[in-house]
């Protein structure tokens, strides 16, 4: 029988690790040129971030944090992302009632990172990303919407589901969304904005977000 021991999640963060400390040693020569000071550093946090989430798979209990310093994390994230592919502008507006707690928080990020890298990727001359968290009653409820052409209406109510997508090498990052928020007992609804723009609505009992 073939053994299968190094094909576990500790089989694979053992993996990653070492493709990090190529990244790591690669950023570090970098960084010995004034000129690509800033690439080296944006590799670098890009390289902490992916351990991060790396070691977030073998851990059964994540830290809480509040929506503000996780959207912020998510928001960082991609305007390095950004940074990187020499793309345009992407300004972010939030508004997020403060003290809002969310459980596993690396999980958390990880929604709000492919729902803004849904709206980079469908900006390509640039724009605006708009979040919103508030309490309203029992429910912690968390918008996240874009000025771009919005979803094409035979997507919408398939959006969620693996490999559907308007690019032919896309259609995983929202099913992990709605995976995560599934796992928290909350829903995600995606819909186009009146005046343009994609906009996707996370609905979560508060006593489970909390």
């Amino acid at each position: 029988m073939e053994n299968t021991k190094d094909l576990t999640v500790a089989g694979l963060v053992h993996d990653l690790n070492n493709v990090f400390q190529t990244l790591v040693e690669a950023a570090d020569m970098l960084s010995e040129d004034p000129r690509w000071e800033h690439l080296s550093a944006l590799i670098v946090r890009s390289v902490e971030r992916g351990k991060e989430l790396t070691q977030s798979l073998q851990k059964t209990e994540q830290p809480a944090a509040t929506v503000q310093n996780i959207i912020a994390g998510a928001q960082s994230f991609v305007e390095d992302l950004v940074l990187a592919g020499r793309g345009p502008a992407i300004h972010f507006e939030c508004d997020v009632e403060p003290k809002l707690m969310l459980r596993r928080a690396l999980s958390w990020e990880r929604v709000f990172i492919n729902l803004f890298s849904n709206s980079v990727r469908a900006m390509p001359q640039g724009g605006s990303i708009f979040v919103q968290g508030l309490r309203k009653e029992n429910r912690l409820i968390i918008t996240v919407a874009d000025d771009g052409p919005g979803i094409e209406p035979h997507l919408l109510t398939e959006i969620f589901k693996p490999n559907v997508s308007s690019r032919l090498d896309g259609g995983l990052g929202l099913h992990i969304v709605e995976s995560i928020v599934r796992e928290h007992h909350g829903e995600v609804r995606a819909a186009n904005r009146p005046d343009g723009g994609a906009e996707f609505t996370i609905t979560l009992p508060v006593e489970l977000g909390l």
